[in-house]
């Protein structure tokens, strides 16, 4: 395959697919892929996505675990998109879904003041 000029190759000489780090391009592959899987509508674009999460102040700590971070929309009806989406704490996800899916509360849409807050020295 032949270099082309003004193309980004990658070590095995594909061109490459994102043009955020690949540290980054591997998540948001990943939470697109989640989306699509889902049949869920997906809005960002991998410069949104990442500046979604670095502007949060909490990015080196999104993950599964439930000391970490995640991302939710708000509305689950309309698209993963930059509009819909706040970054929450992991174990506030999983307290609410517990009291929906086992103690039968409502339902009751994330709202931005969920929000992670960024104080002043930088730690949320």
């Amino acid at each position: 395959m032949p270099f082309e000029k003004g193309n980004r190759y990658g070590r095995n000489g594909r061109p490459k697919v994102y043009e955020i780090p690949s540290e980054w391009a591997k998540r948001y592959s990943k939470a697109q892929a989640q989306a699509k899987f889902r049949k869920e509508e997906w809005a960002f674009n991998q410069h949104t996505w990442l500046k979604m999460w670095l502007d949060s102040g909490v990015s080196e700590h999104l993950g599964r675990q439930p000391h970490n971070y995640c991302m939710s929309r708000k509305d689950p009806i309309e698209a993963w998109g930059p509009h819909n989406c706040v970054i929450i704490p992991r174990r506030m996800h999983l307290k609410k879904r517990a009291f929906v899916e086992f103690h039968g509360y409502p339902d009751a849409p994330w709202e931005d003041r969920h929000n992670v807050e960024i104080k002043e020295d930088g730690k949320s």
